[in-house]
């Protein structure tokens, strides 16, 4: 019989281009009672390259090569049993797993068991084992670890808080290219809490918003809305506040509403303006709801239908406000956001 651990290097490179000859050089091996190689037949059967997707069949196969001692299996059985693929959820049996291949040494489970650690998922919370997991995984080079551990060290949460480290970790995960990281260097600058050096706020929100994260867009509109760091240019503003507005952004659709409203930096459109206010008062904005109650109260004209709501919006698109909108302490009505 030929070495159980060429078998599986041979298996591994047949793997997707011909599964049925990797599928028997695993079961080769598996034979010998190599763990690799149950390990490999239960990719396999999760990715349906054996048959049909078979996320039990796989867990047994996981389970045998866990209990000899394969660390990846064991990490897996952690995914499984946290409810991935469709898998029966048992949070102590995951958290048990994952902690099982972090004692393994699998870098990998370090997170996982963080995050558990933090929300008490299949067992207690500790807030101070999960920054120390958090940190050993950041250490080892991972990037979304090391922006958790700079939220960690920001609100002093199982560490002392440390605005400065908290920056050494955003920065670190920033560069690496994790869009959250990207976002809060954004913020950071546009505070002042950071030197611009190159890297000014919105270039960091471009980078996030590249990545497509909502509120980076919507920061970034509101630079060029304000003209804050940038030459203000409404229309870049309309563009970015709609398409987050198309996710059901209650802060985003306000904006929307108001500069069609206005016709700022889009055609001017006051009943299209009002129908974007009812769908944001709908999402729970508490400026769009004032705005929206505010019309109820001074119009006493049939209602019309919003986003599919009834709203106490005048059918007169001119009437209703006199130009006044709520407003916040600083910059446009909904300021900017933040994770």
């Amino acid at each position: 019989m030929q070495d159980p651990a060429m078998l599986c290097q041979k298996a591994l490179e047949c793997f997707s281009k011909d599964p049925k000859r990797a599928l028997e050089l695993f079961s080769e091996a598996a034979d010998a009672g190599y763990p690799n190689a149950f390990f490999g037949i239960a990719e396999m059967n999760m990715a349906g390259l054996a048959g049909d997707p078979d996320p039990e069949a796989a867990a047994e196969l996981y389970r045998t090569a866990a209990e000899a001692g394969h660390p990846p299996s064991m990490y897996r059985l952690g995914m499984l049993c946290s409810g991935a693929a469709g898998f029966p959820e048992d949070p102590e049996a995951s958290r048990s797993w994952f902690e099982k291949a972090a004692e393994y040494g699998m870098k990998e489970a370090y997170p996982e068991i963080a995050e558990m650690c933090l929300c008490g998922y299949g067992g207690p919370v500790d807030q101070e084992r999960a920054f120390e997991l958090f940190r050993l995984s950041a250490e080892s080079g991972d990037p979304m670890s090391s922006f958790k551990l700079g939220c960690m060290y920001s609100d002093g949460i199982g560490t002392e808080k440390n605005e400065q480290e908290a920056i050494r970790m955003f920065r670190i995960a920033a560069f690496k290219g994790i869009p959250e990281a990207q976002f809060k260097m954004g913020v950071l600058t546009q505070d002042g809490a950071v030197p611009d050096e190159g890297m000014s706020a919105k270039k960091w929100y471009e980078a996030a918003a590249e990545s497509g994260l909502a509120a980076a867009k919507f920061n970034l509109g509101t630079l060029y809305y304000e003209g804050n760091g940038v030459e203000k240019d409404p229309a870049k503003a309309f563009a970015l506040y709609k398409e987050v507005s198309e996710t059901g952004d209650g802060d985003a659709l306000f904006m929307v509403g108001r500069m069609l409203f206005e016709g700022l930096g889009v055609e001017k459109d006051p009943e299209e303006g009002l129908r974007y206010f009812g769908m944001s008062a709908n999402a729970g904005n508490p400026m769009a709801m004032e705005f929206v109650e505010n019309i109820r109260r001074r119009q006493n004209v049939q209602l019309i239908k919003i986003d599919g709501a009834d709203r106490g919006l005048s059918e007169r698109a001119d009437s209703p406000c006199d130009g006044s909108f709520p407003r916040s302490k600083n910059g446009p009505p909904q300021g900017r956001k933040n994770l």
